[in-house]
């Protein structure tokens, strides 16, 4: 079964906005992919959630952070927290993803983020937009 790290990004436009990033959690769902996630990747994930520029969207949902994050536990597999170093990558804050990829050996990183996006692969992990990731694998509807 084909190993996957969604970073943050993609967590919240999966479960703010649905679309395309919102497709691959229903991958997991069935069964057809794992995503793997540490505790750190989600606290990263709570504190977005967390922040008042969501609340209004999290109203609209009929939801909160708690419930999010128990959604996201359910869909996730953990795996451990591993610090690692990257020079080439512009933001520290991305290592998360990276170290969370890595200690699980999944296969692809799931992100919209520019300063993933540009590496392409980090040791070895392809790291591919949703719709990218989508196309790549074949998951078409």
């Amino acid at each position: 079964m084909l190993k996957v790290v969604l970073d943050t990004n993609a967590w919240v436009s999966a479960w703010l906005w649905g679309g395309v990033p919102s497709r691959i959690l229903l991958l997991c769902k069935s069964r057809r992919l794992t995503i793997f996630a540490s505790e750190v990747l989600l606290g990263e994930i709570k504190g977005v959630f967390s922040r008042p520029k969501f609340r209004k969207v999290l109203e609209r949902l009929d939801g909160n952070v708690e419930q999010l994050m128990l959604a996201t536990r359910q869909l996730v597999t953990i795996c451990p927290n591993l610090m690692i170093t990257c020079p080439q990558l512009r933001d520290p804050d991305d290592l998360i993803v990276l170290g969370a990829a890595q200690a699980a050996q999944v296969e692809v990183i799931v992100t919209g983020d520019k300063d993933l996006l540009v590496l392409a692969n980090f040791e070895g992990i392809e790291i591919l937009s949703p719709q990218g990731f989508l196309d790549c694998y074949l998951f078409q509807e």
